[in-house]
């Protein structure tokens, strides 16, 4: 990634984040809620190169952390996003078609979201966050996959868009 695609990537990234906090946090969706922002950040990783795909899942990491609704330790998401970033591209991304059709897509990155939250609760736990009962947990992941796939036609093409508008004229 070249120096100039970081302030473009991680501005693009800020307003979806921004979007996330000021409007998809204040719906009441059926079942748990909906993380727009991690969904995204993660289609985005998805388009992504090896090395690329690092460093967005890093800033989208450090963006995630300065949530102030967030009741976890200042970079805990940029551990969990860094690391599945790197996850994604080096066992997942070969494996799959290299066009990844709009389904494929989807269920690849309902499939992630819902483990980024896994992972980031169980490494809330392990560094002595309070946890909600199991109920509770299964019903916002449950209601998270959900979402993210359901909504998916919405902000797929989104995240597409706005990784082809980072790229530069020789990336493209």
């Amino acid at each position: 990634m070249s120096i100039n695609r970081v302030p473009i990537s991680a501005g693009l990234l800020l307003l979806v984040f921004l979007f996330q906090e000021a409007f998809v946090n204040r719906i009441n969706f059926f079942l748990g809620g909906f993380a727009l922002y991690l969904a995204f950040a993660i289609a985005w990783i998805l388009r992504e190169e090896r090395s690329s795909a690092v460093l967005i899942g890093f800033l989208a990491g450090l963006i995630a952390d300065l949530s102030p609704t967030l009741e976890a330790p200042f970079g805990l998401w940029t551990f969990t996003m860094t690391g599945l970033a790197f996850l994604i591209v080096t066992y997942v991304r070969g494996s799959l078609d290299s066009n990844l059709s709009p389904l494929t897509l989807s269920i690849v990155t309902t499939i992630f979201s819902t483990i980024a939250l896994i992972l980031f609760v169980i490494f809330g736990a392990i560094l002595g966050q309070d946890l909600p009962s199991l109920s509770v947990l299964a019903r916002e992941l449950i209601g998270n996959a959900l979402w993210s796939f359901v909504l998916a036609p919405l902000y797929i093409p989104i995240a597409i868009r706005t990784h082809k508008l980072s790229l530069s004229a020789r990336e493209r």
